[in-house]
């Protein structure tokens, strides 16, 4: 091909980019383009025979690349609807459980509870305490500084068993939850 045919090819392509699209679509994007381009060089694979400029000096495939009333090239440039965005009102409820906890995630979205940057929800876990239960099979959280070394400041007042302003007085290894801290856990 002659490279004023390939340069009238990359022009109709890159013009494709910038063209006005009807009210409610959204113009070709540059995917569409290459995706475009790819099927133009497949289909002239299958349909030009002779890739060797003529004698009568015509360049079969730059000819051939230039016809861009194939429907199946040009489809690929066509404008895309733009998504309805369905717009509720604000003070329309919510549908659904939410608040509950599924089998499936126990209450967990994306990410791990407590993890976040300090915006409410659980307080953070001490080191020692990552990998243990955070609360009782009911939900009831447990108490993080009664199962530490330090122990709870409210120990004096509440029992093992019992529940402190910050939670359970509970063993917090999984599966025991036992009237005891972790640090009288037995292994």
């Amino acid at each position: 091909m002659s490279f004023d045919q390939r340069n009238e090819w990359e022009t109709f392509l890159v013009e494709a980019l910038h063209r006005e699209s009807p009210p409610g679509y959204n113009k070709p994007s540059l995917a569409q383009v290459i995706q475009c381009d790819r099927a133009a060089w497949a289909r002239l694979a299958s349909t030009v025979h002779s890739v060797k400029q003529l004698i009568d000096g015509r360049y079969p495939v730059g000819e051939a690349l230039l016809v861009r009333a194939d429907p199946n090239i040009t489809l690929y440039l066509a404008p895309v609807a733009k998504p309805v965005q369905i717009e509720r009102p604000r003070d329309f409820p919510r549908p659904g459980p939410y608040g509950q906890q599924s089998e499936k995630g126990k209450g967990k979205k994306g990410k791990e509870r407590g993890k976040g940057k300090g915006k409410g929800g659980a307080p953070p876990m001490p080191r020692q305490l990552i990998g243990k239960w955070r609360k009782t099979p009911q939900g009831e959280p447990l108490c993080f500084a009664y199962n530490t070394v330090d122990g709870c400041p409210n120990s004096t007042t509440v029992k093992p068993g019992e529940r402190c302003s910050r939670g359970w007085h509970l063993c917090m290894e999984p599966k025991c939850q036992a009237k005891h801290s972790l640090t009288e856990h037995k292994h």
